[in-house]
């Protein structure tokens, strides 16, 4: 073989090589991106939300695999590892999980507590006697205000179930935030809703995944943008 025949050889073989590398890097940083799991509230019992909210996140450079969990669930999944964050829970929520957390700097939301009873003389939870009231199961600051009262009914399915409960009879009242029950179907006929509180909401991360809060933020900001829009339509 010829100096030259070796020398088109020798470079054809270092090509392949270089892509070979190149290739390989691109799998290995494909296979070891990490997408963090967001846990995402069960408002209602569909899975709405989960795709916008992956595409807001996606724009903002940042890779969710939101997966919806039960409310009662959350602190526990954060301690255990299981989950790297949630869209949306109260703030103070730290003191639930025993692990170190952050929240994001974003501000999910503002909303109202709100008792939902029949319509009549009730103006707020001290007129409350025996009536059975339901309350998603996890939902601590329901807990608080309801302290002491006889006939609490902790709902696992959580605000959509409370609306089938309430209309069914087997609730006399529930207890849940505004945006919940706006989404579930608003105030049934016959009942009236009464604010009683007013709660912060805010996405929260581990601490394990500092270095993402500013752009987990901007995605936040972006799927809030969304939530606007589509009520917007």
């Amino acid at each position: 073989m010829t100096f030259c025949g070796k020398f088109r050889s020798g470079a054809s073989g270092l090509t392949i090589l270089v892509l070979i590398s190149i290739l390989s890097h691109l799998t290995l940083a494909g296979a070891t991106e990490k997408c963090l799991i967001i846990a995402m509230p069960e408002v209602r019992m569909t899975g709405d939300g989960i795709e916008p909210y992956r595409d807001a996140m996606q724009k903002a450079g940042v890779c969710v695999k939101p997966i919806r969990m039960p409310l009662a669930r959350v602190g526990q999944a954060l301690s255990h590892g299981e989950i790297d964050g949630a869209f949306a829970e109260l703030e103070g929520f730290q003191q639930r999980v025993d692990r170190p957390i952050i929240r994001g700097n974003v501000r999910v939301g503002l909303v109202d507590g709100m008792l939902v009873v029949r319509s009549g003389k009730t103006s707020g939870i001290s007129d409350l006697t025996d009536e059975s009231v339901g309350v998603w199961l996890g939902s601590d600051w329901s807990d608080v205000l309801l302290a002491g009262h006889p006939k609490v009914v902790r709902v696992p399915r959580g605000p959509e179930m409370m609306q089938k409960m309430l209309r069914y009879g087997r609730l006399d009242a529930m207890l849940l935030d505004s945006y919940s029950l706006s989404v579930t179907g608003g105030t049934p006929d016959g009942f009236q809703a009464i604010p009683v509180t007013s709660l912060s909401v805010y996405s929260w991360l581990a601490v394990d995944h500092a270095d993402l809060l500013p752009a987990f933020d901007e995605g936040t900001s972006l799927f809030l943008k969304m939530i606007i829009e589509w009520r917007q339509k």
